[in-house]
């Protein structure tokens, strides 16, 4: 009986500690899956750019390079949120081929893309670590939210200028990639929307 007991006040113990365990498992989940995912966007984007180039479209390729340094960007912030919640960093280490399609294909293929992780994908996210109530968490995943956002404008401009002309001469051959939030800029001056990021950090393609 004695044996019984024992056992019945470890087991609620260990549920207790379990209900009280501040760990955001499922958010430390999501982060794993997220480096997965912006990593094969990176690897996919590093693919259009080189098709771009081999079109004719030299402005649109620097764009995909600029944006696929973006998912890189996101993939550090997650790590480092990751080993803030007592984790180890991931590898970010690009294995799956991306398939591809002409340049205004992969354009298209990027807009979806893009919606479905600011929409879908990060907006479940944010949910998840908003419940476990994970600050760390909802900040990187919203920062790479609001990125996504701007990728999908890039994106649309970009194709939009290409149906239209033909040709990639009215799309910016300069593009700014911001290495604290992984927005991408078309100019300078809309460097300035990036706040406290001196515009002399960013990486220029």
């Amino acid at each position: 009986m004695k044996t019984q007991r024992f056992a019945l006040v470890v087991t609620v113990i260990a549920l207790c500690a379990a209900c009280t365990s501040r760990t955001p498992v499922k958010s430390i989940e999501n982060l794993k899956k997220a480096i997965k995912g912006e990593t094969w966007v990176y690897s996919k984007y590093t693919m259009y750019s080189k098709v771009a180039q081999d079109e004719g479209y030299p402005n649109i390729a620097k764009a995909f390079s600029a944006v696929a340094a973006a998912e890189l960007v996101h993939c550090k912030n997650h790590n480092a949120t990751l080993v803030k919640l007592g984790e180890k960093e991931i590898a970010v280490t690009p294995t799956e081929e991306a398939k591809s399609g002409t340049t205004a294909e992969n354009l298209k293929a990027a807009i979806e893309g893009e919606l479905f992780e600011d929409i879908v994908m990060y907006a479940e996210f944010i949910a998840t670590a908003q419940v476990e109530k994970s600050p760390d968490a909802i900040q990187t995943f919203t920062m790479a939210s609001d990125a996504e956002k701007v990728h999908v404008k890039l994106f649309s401009s970009i194709l939009e200028n290409l149906t239209a002309n033909g040709n990639d001469s009215k799309v910016a051959s300069t593009w700014y990639n911001c290495p604290e939030c992984g927005k991408v800029y078309g100019s300078i001056e809309n460097m300035q929307s990036c706040g406290k990021t001196p515009s002399s950090s960013f990486e220029q393609f």
